[in-house]
């Protein structure tokens, strides 16, 4: 805005004008901050592998039960600048006329180092993976918690192969029993 424009102005306009520039500028600072310290590629990069759209197969299992044979689509992207990743994801029964779908936010807590995996899907559940990279092509992660006095924990392993390939297997236990397992292999 030019000087003369600022003059014509009533004083508290110009006080209120001052403060929005002021405080768009001081909003700038932790990013500008963030990138001049190198942190332009977060801890939350280890999650990239999950970029992109993947299709596959999967089968769903639980003891005494048929296990459902699902159509899987995933598609993942940046989020929030580059310090997470955000999935959608999709299993589908066309016989049965199952589905499943679900949330993720991927993340990297700064403060512990410890990588979050958050999912919520359409069967009412709720979980906070802790993810660990073993190594540049394997993600484990792990959710515990109690159910009607039982405790359950969810164990999966995902494995990417040449950028193109990701496997992945999810078991279920209660009381350190199997009660449930979700495997397949996705490609892009």
């Amino acid at each position: 805005m030019r000087v003369e424009a600022l003059q014509t102005l009533k004083p508290r306009k110009t006080l209120r004008l001052a403060a929005l520039v002021l405080a768009g500028a001081a909003a700038a600072l932790p990013a500008a901050d963030a990138l001049a310290q190198g942190m332009n590629t977060p801890a939350s990069a280890q999650f990239y592998p999950f970029l992109g759209y993947w299709k596959g197969r999967g089968q769903l299992s639980v003891p005494g039960k048929d296990p459902e044979l699902l159509r899987l689509s995933l598609s993942c992207r940046k989020a929030v600048a580059g310090f997470a990743v955000r999935c959608d994801f999709v299993g589908r029964n066309d016989t049965t006329m199952f589905t499943f779908v679900e949330a993720d936010l991927m993340a990297v807590d700064p403060a512990t180092g410890v990588g979050h995996w958050y999912a919520v899907n359409n069967q009412g559940e709720v979980h906070d993976h802790t993810a660990q990279w073993p190594d540049a092509a394997t993600m484990n992660a792990r959710y515990d918690w109690t159910q009607n006095g039982r405790q359950m924990s969810e164990n999966v392993v995902f494995r990417f192969r040449e950028g193109k390939h990701m496997s992945f297997r999810s078991v279920t236990t209660q009381d350190g029993q199997e009660v449930g397992a979700f495997f397949g292999n996705m490609y892009r």
